[in-house]
């Protein structure tokens, strides 16, 4: 835990109580609290100081004349020396003071002069946030290589070679920011990297209102609104000088701008959104300025050279070697004071895969199991396949972490009291919780002042303690109203304003003048919705977001898909024809394909995704999708074919894996389908495995075991899928279970009544022939869109043979349904073809 140390005389004890109240932070020790009357007090002093991390010296002149701070400030002097003590900050609360008055060393430090609470408590604030940030990240080894490449970029032996840009390419969590920290203090001169997102849907106005609202901090949120509000109306040309000019202070703070793709800075082919072209160019009349991109991939210089303009210099990271990993976790079992014999330091390393975060996690498991045991009970087995669910899983949280984690998986950033009461805990119990989430890098605090859970953490925190209920949105936007209605002097009010339009839409709440959204909110905001399965609020969300700015390729995607996921194929087919206009052909092949295959025409889906991968389309998804298709088709070979090129690509993919259990059941290899059910346990939802653990006991004829595992999917849901409810309602139909059925089809078809209509006609039909009701079943098979599936005509059949078999019919009426009867049965040619869940 960051402990600050606070000397100051006794006179100003009553302000610096005041600075201790306004800092709140969990993790910050405050030592005025520390000294009593009596016992050793220099000897309290000493030990306070030799635990703190930052000293801090509330500068008087009845400080000056104190013995006590005297004794203080000697001794932070020694403790500064040996290393202990990392950032010192002196408070001036009299401007009048000279600096002959204080010893050199002093005036060396970080001054602020301010005789009001609120402005002191943010640079202390900001100072203690550094240091857990730099404590969060791993010791740091290797990457030699891509450090010189570098430093090439930015100081080319060339003269006229050098860049003041670069790109650091890598797939997250393989230490892009580290890399990129440690060569801009060491080669560039500059302290800190400040990491600004680039969201789908960003514009260079959004940049701007971003950049402002980390470098120019707000007295009030009203002030911030204002001010937002004033950057979003500007013209591009005055927004991109803007931008520059934040860039120019960012570096005159020692600091270096960064760029961090996630999901806008990039399209799918590789190219750069054209404002980010346009500040990159603007760049040469601004030599003092140097910055950098972070990417998932390499972009494209096509646009870099239809303007004239040299491509980036691109500096890629791999997965760090086996003997670096082992130095890193030695580095770090050293820190931790855990004694690892080589036998323990290489199982580790197999397990992490050249990932450096996961170090961290793998030593938290075996601090928490011991070495001996975290090996030979195999808790880091497929470790590296989702170190983050492994440590979760296996780590003991309290509820009220697994809450805190819940709650912010869904709403970040949020201010600690926010947290507090949202949770609805005390002082110590969020204090205590805050403080075990910060030391294992769950929870980081944000460079605007506030908390927020660790991206890569987001989805395997969700997959584990479960996704944020509606009564939980509507508590954080309740309680974040509030804050920012009596909020002042704080730093990134614009994140907060975000995240309460954000919780508040969730929560189904009307929007307050507090809460703002930027446009990429709204587009987050329909692709959380497409995956919750709220399609309907998916169209709507996309549509906004559209209207606003028909160029957000992304969103325009997620409403296609919404489109199709709600059968609505012609609308989804424009949106589709709008792509091919605006010359995303790869992107619009493959979501015509998308389209097919849920249309149930899958060798015409084929012929679509084929055309895209001709185009250059590529990536896991294709191939999943191609090998779903010849799945449906029965062509099991292809389907093995496909799904192997997309193991290769992601093979920790949820979709991926869950496929190939898929592929595994219809080859009758059910010991291979029950070993890939363990490897999905450790990347997917528990309702999800046991959903799929029932669909391989269903199709290997355990309908009992199917059962079993269907109403665990259903009881485990938060919000249950159309899948796993559809599936509940087949496994009790199958086990006489006729009650049960009706009740869980009354709820599917409420809660899903625009999608997968022919399922629920279906399970309706065999509801009636269940129970001995086959006219209605009969009339029930005249809804169907595609009558003539295998499945469609099966229940057909089955309705007409009760028909015939128990009910009394005219002559003419008989001869009329053995003759249908008759067709149906041709039709079938001997399948027994069954629902097809997984269609969507």
């Amino acid at each position: 835990m960051i402990k600050a140390f606070f000397s100051y005389s006794t006179k100003d004890a009553d302000f610096v109580r005041e600075v201790a109240s306004e800092i709140g932070r969990a993790f910050a020790t405050v030592d005025y609290r520390s000294f009593h009357a009596g016992g050793d007090i220099l000897g309290s002093i000493d030990d306070a100081l030799k635990e703190s991390a930052a000293f801090v010296l509330f500068l008087s002149k009845a400080a000056l004349a104190s013995p006590w701070v005297g004794h203080e400030i000697r001794e932070a002097r020694f403790q500064a020396a040996m290393g202990r003590i990392k950032n010192v900050l002196v408070v001036r609360l009299d401007s009048a003071i000279a600096p002959e008055d204080l010893p050199d060393w002093l005036n060396r430090t970080k001054h602020i002069t301010t005789i009001a609470a609120k402005p002191a408590a943010r640079k202390i604030r900001n100072l203690i946030d550094d240091m857990v940030r730099q404590g969060q990240s791993p010791r740091f080894v290797g990457r030699a290589t891509e450090i010189a490449a570098l430093q090439d970029v930015y100081s080319a032996p060339e003269p006229g070679a050098e860049s003041q840009v670069a790109c650091v390419t890598g797939l997250p969590r393989i230490g892009r920011r580290a890399t990129l920290a440690k060569m801009v203090r060491e080669s560039l001169d500059l302290e800190t990297l400040l990491v600004v997102d680039v969201e789908p849907g960003d514009t260079v106005q959004a940049l701007a209102a971003k950049l402002s609202a980390l470098v120019d901090p707000s007295e009030t949120p009203e002030e911030s609104l204002q001010r937002t509000q004033e950057i979003t109306a500007l013209s591009d040309a005055r927004a991109l000088a803007h931008v520059l000019a934040k860039f120019q202070e960012i570096c005159q703070y020692h600091q270096m701008p960064v760029l961090h793709d996630v999901g806008g800075l990039l399209d799918n082919d590789g190219d750069i959104a054209p404002y980010i072209l346009d500040l990159i160019e603007a760049l040469s009349q601004y030599p003092e300025i140097v910055t950098a991109l972070l990417t998932n991939r390499r972009p494209s210089p096509d646009h870099f050279i239809a303007r004239g303009m040299r491509p980036l210099g691109v500096v890629h990271l791999r997965p760090l070697e086996d003997a670096d990993i082992s130095r890193l976790i030695g580095l770090m079992a050293k820190a931790r004071q855990i004694t690892l014999d080589p036998a323990t330091v290489r199982e580790i390393t197999t397990a992490v895969r050249g990932y450096p975060p996961s170090v961290t996690f793998a030593l938290e498991l075996i601090m928490a199991y011991g070495p001996d045991l975290g090996i030979r009970s195999r808790l880091l087995s497929d470790f590296g396949a989702s170190p983050l669910t492994s440590y979760l899983r296996q780590n003991k949280f309290s509820i009220l972490e697994q809450k805190v984690l819940r709650v912010m998986a869904a709403n970040s950033p949020l201010p600690l009291s926010v947290l507090q009461e949202t949770t609805r805990t005390s002082d110590e119990g969020i204090d205590e919780a805050l403080i075990h989430l910060i030391d294992v890098s769950l929870i980081v605090p944000t460079v605007g002042g506030w908390y927020e859970v660790s991206g890569p953490a987001v989805d395997a925190i969700r997959r584990e303690f479960g996704a944020c209920s509606k009564a939980e949105y509507g508590a954080v936007a309740s309680k974040l109203d509030e804050f920012l209605a009596r909020s002042e002097d704080g730093t990134d009010y614009l994140a907060l304003q975000r995240t309460l339009f954000r919780a508040m839409d969730m929560a189904g709440q009307q929007s307050t003048p507090r809460a703002y959204a930027l446009l990429t909110d709204r587009v987050r905001l329909a692709e959380q919705y497409y995956h919750e399965q709220e399609y309907q609020r998916a169209v709507d969300m996309a549509t906004d977001a559209l209207d606003a700015d028909p160029g957000i390729h992304q969103v325009r995607t997620t409403l296609i898909r919404a489109h199709v996921k709600l059968s609505e194929f012609v609308e989804a087919g424009d949106h589709i024809a709008e792509l091919m206009k605006r010359g995303q052909i790869r992107d619009a092949l493959f979501l015509q394909g998308f389209l097919e295959r849920h249309r149930g025409e899958h060798r015409e889906a084929l012929k679509h995704y084929q055309k895209a991968l001709d185009s250059g389309r590529g990536g896991m998804a294709i191939h999943r999708e191609m090998a779903d298709c010849y799945l449906r088709l029965g062509d099991l070979t292809r389907a093995e074919e496909h799904i192997s090129r997309a193991e290769e690509k992601q093979p920790d993919n949820r979709y991926v894996v869950d496929l190939k259990v898929q592929i595994a059941c219809k080859l009758g290899a059910r010991d291979t389908a029950l070993s890939l059910l363990v490897r999905l346990a450790d990347i997917d939802r528990p309702e999800m495995v046991s959903h799929r653990t029932s669909r391989v006991e269903y199709l290997c004829g355990d309908m009992e075991t199917a059962y079993e595992f269907a109403q665990k999917a259903v009881e485990k849901s938060d919000n249950v899928r159309f899948e796993v409810l559809a599936n509940y309602v087949l496994c009790a139909l199958r086990t006489s279970r006729v009650d049960e059925a009706s009740t869980a089809l009354d709820q599917l078809d409420r809660k899903f009544t625009r999608q997968r209509r022919d399922i629920r006609t279906g399970l309706r039909a065999r509801l009636c022939i269940a129970q001995q009701d086959y006219q209605t079943a009969y009339a029930y098979t005249g809804k169907f869109i595609s009558p003539g599936r295998p499945v469609h005509l099966l229940i057909r059949r089955d309705a007409l043979r009760g028909m015939l078999d128990r009910s009394a019919l005219a002559p003419q009426r008989r001869a009329d349904l053995k003759a249908e009867l008759k067709r149906c049965e041709d039709g079938l040619a001997g399948r027994e073809e069954d629902f097809d869940l997984e269609l969507g």
